[in-house]
């Protein structure tokens, strides 16, 4: 099996993930608790991109605005749209990131990093490896988070608690 293939069979697990992520972004009082006790905020904003596909191809459902919440969105959700791409802000401490994620690669797209400014006789290099230091940050918050996404997904309460509350939020933006 080639690993385009093995990627088509697995998509769903990360479109499930970014629903997933945009449910609790919406609907959790506390921040995400990532290892060493610091906390992540995330929240989507901006744009979101979903598909379908049927017998006359890929349909493709594009959100942008401020304010995600839009009905557009949570109705093409409804409609059994899959969620393929979102902008997403996390801001863990003083840093801020926001990004692209595309579901089916797990992908970060127009990645903005925290600001980083250079120290009056600092090594030039020096700005370079800080901002490989914060996209490293990132990639290990999401993995954590992914974690967190896989743990409640696995669990007994996954079918009686969590992914009922889910199909509620989506149905209640439609509303």
């Amino acid at each position: 099996m080639s690993v385009i293939d093995e990627v088509r069979e697995s998509q769903s697990l990360g479109r499930d993930f970014l629903v997933w992520l945009w449910f609790r972004s919406e609907t959790m009082e506390e921040a995400f608790e990532m290892q060493g006790g610091e906390e992540a905020e995330l929240w989507f904003e901006g744009k979101v991109t979903l598909q379908s596909e049927g017998d006359r191809g890929v349909e493709t459902v594009v959100c942008t605005g401020e304010n995600v919440r839009i009905r557009e969105a949570r109705f093409a959700l409804a409609e059994g749209k899959k969620l393929t791409r979102a902008k997403i802000h996390l801001r863990a401490g003083d840093h801020e990131w926001v990004f692209e994620l595309d579901s089916t690669w797990m992908n970060f797209h127009s990645l903005k990093t925290p600001r980083v400014f250079r120290e009056k006789g600092e090594d030039p290099d020096a700005l370079f490896y800080e901002r490989v230091l914060l996209e490293e940050k990132l990639i290990f918050m999401m993995d954590q988070i992914f974690s967190e996404y896989l743990e409640a997904r696995l669990s007994p309460a996954w079918d009686t608690e969590e992914f009922p509350a889910l199909m509620r939020w989506i149905r209640q933006g439609v509303k």
